[in-house]
Order: structure tokens, then C-alpha cells, then sequence
């Protein structure tokens, strides 16, 4: 039977480098804090949803363009900042802040009718509907003689 042998900082020989290749484990945790998006297309509509957990609907701004669509948010925070002398009870102050702001430019595999997108938000999740555009089959012209 095999046994597991324990790491031992103290044996490495160069405990530089360990930590530079563990520093790497760090990237696994900075992608999961991505919101979850679902994009799918129903009845010739493009379904957009997007979870924005913490945000309320007037901090949101969203863009719509025929290819793409653009959702911005900003979250102030008083990091940083120590509670006034004058009332200390009234205000906040933050140990610990890791709420980021939200920048998502998401292409789309058609292109949609941007001048009628209906947006809706409820319970955390920005929920957008955009009609796909009508494809120009062309125009048939006869050939003269």
C-alpha cells in the first residue's frame, strides 16, 4: 500500500519558485468570479440573461447594438474610508470588499433588431429580448440585352 509523503516547505530547494507556481493556483479563483450568462435563440427572438447578483436595476446599463450587446455597472464603495467623528453609527465602513464592477460585451451569432429590445430585471437577473433581423434575400435583376 502506498503512503502519502507530507510536503515539506523547509526541503525544497527553491522555495522562490514554489511560490511563484502556486501563485498560478490564484487564477482559478479570480475566472469563477465571472456572473453566469445564458444566450439561447426561441421563435426567431434572441434570449439574453445575465446574473447580476447585488445590483440594482438603475446601477445597469445596457447597450444594444446590432452585433453585440454592451452591460456596464459601477458599485461605490467607502473602502478605505473611516467613520466621521461627527456620527459614527450612521455610517459604513468596509473590511473586506470584493464586489467588482460589471463590463460584459457579448457578441451575438445573428444580427438583432436593436431598436426593439425589451429588458427586464427581476430577482437578480437581467433578462433581455432582442428579435433576430430579417436577412435580405437581395434584390432579382433582369439582365438586359
Amino acid at each position: 500500500m502506498r503512503s502519502l509523503a507530507r510536503y515539506n516547505r523547509l526541503g525544497s530547494l527553491f522555495p522562490e519558485v514554489d511560490d511563484f507556481f502556486r501563485s498560478f493556483s490564484n487564477l482559478y479563483d479570480a475566472t469563477s468570479k465571472t456572473m453566469p450568462i445564458e444566450m439561447y435563440e426561441e421563435n426567431s427572438t434572441l434570449h439574453l440573461n445575465v446574473d447580476v447578483p447585488g445590483f440594482k436595476p438603475e446601477d445597469i446599463e445596457v447597450r444594444v447594438f446590432d452585433d453585440r450587446v454592451q452591460i456596464c455597472s459601477k458599485c461605490e464603495s467607502e473602502e478605505g474610508q473611516e467613520p466621521s467623528s461627527d456620527d459614527e453609527s450612521s455610517r459604513s465602513y468596509y473590511y473586506r470588499h470584493e464586489r467588482k464592477d460589471i463590463n460584459y460585451r457579448i457578441g451575438f451569432p445573428t444580427e438583432v433588431d436593436s431598436d426593439n429590445v425589451d429588458a427586464k430585471f427581476e430577482n437578480g437577473v437581467l433578462h433581455i429580448t432582442m428579435p433576430k433581423k430579417k436577412k435580405e434575400e437581395g434584390k432579382i435583376v433582369e439582365i438586359g440585352q
